[in-house]
């Protein structure tokens, strides 16, 4: 499978060619611009005019425009900047020779997430510390200092009955707290499976592995928001739901963001 690199490779030999065509030529067809231009999302500036971006360690312009014979501009991007500030998942299918933006079902293995006729579930019971989800990755509970109070709160003791399942979440910078803390009581009489993760553009969902949580049993998970981490990626899922389908869910559910 072609990595993103090589796309980006192509990018620049596309801009080298563009940028060697006679003055004569380009001004019959139109006006090139290479790395002029900056590029702001919702009102924030993320490359300033004539900066260069950096994909995979190298540098490279940020926007190409080009004026077109009629007077108008046309702009190009790498594909990469997509991922990076729109949190866009970006792919390359050797099969339809093209770039992919978002979720797509090709090579996709299906496994069901409930365990149907009374199967048990196989998930474990403790999370593993120091997985990474984009910008997060979960630590130690015990890691995180709790004695100021919560910077942020989404749930705060919420008693939820519920046979579909329960989702909720939100946005975490780190500038409001560098830590989540996650906590869930099992109230009911079956297994809970508690996933979490991030929810990216054009339907793509990044999860943690799924841990169960036992009946009578409280889980609690915590989770580091890296420096840097924008609002364009910050989004943070956690979904509950009975570990077999048709069972009522009944959990107590804390989710609060601490410094």
């Amino acid at each position: 499978m072609k990595k993103l690199s090589s796309l980006f490779s192509g990018f620049l030999v596309l801009v080298l060619a563009m940028s060697l065509v006679g003055s004569a030529a380009a001004a019959a067809a139109g006006k090139l611009e290479i790395g002029a231009a900056g590029v702001v999302i919702l009102d924030k500036v993320k490359v300033e005019p004539g900066a260069e971006y950096a994909a995979d360690g190298t540098k490279i312009p940020a926007v190409v425009t080009y004026q077109d014979p009629s007077g108008k501009t046309h702009s190009y991007i790498p594909v990469e900047m997509l991922t990076d500030f729109l949190n866009i998942p970006t792919s390359w299918s050797e099969k339809r020779n093209s770039v992919v933006l978002g979720v797509t079902m090709e090579n996709a293995e299906l496994v069901p997430n409930i365990y149907p006729g009374g199967k048990k579930s196989t998930n474990p019971t403790k999370a593993t510390l120091g997985q990474k989800v984009g910008p997060f990755t979960e630590i130690a509970p015990s890691s995180v200092d709790t004695s100021g109070g919560p910077t942020g709160i989404d749930e705060d003791k919420t008693r939820v009955q519920t046979v579909t399942g329960f989702t909720t979440g939100g946005c975490y910078i780190p500038e409001n707290g560098k830590h989540i803390v996650l906590t869930v009581t099992n109230n009911g009489q079956t297994a809970i499976s508690c996933l979490v993760g991030r929810d990216r553009v054009l339907g793509s969902f990044e999860k943690f592995p799924t841990v169960d949580i036992e009946p009578g049993k409280t889980l609690t998970r915590a989770f580091a928001i890296a420096d840097g981490t924008t609002e364009e990626q910050a989004g943070f899922t956690c979904i509950l739901r009975s570990a077999n389908a048709g069972d009522t869910a009944d959990v107590t559910v804390s989710l609060m963001q601490y410094k």
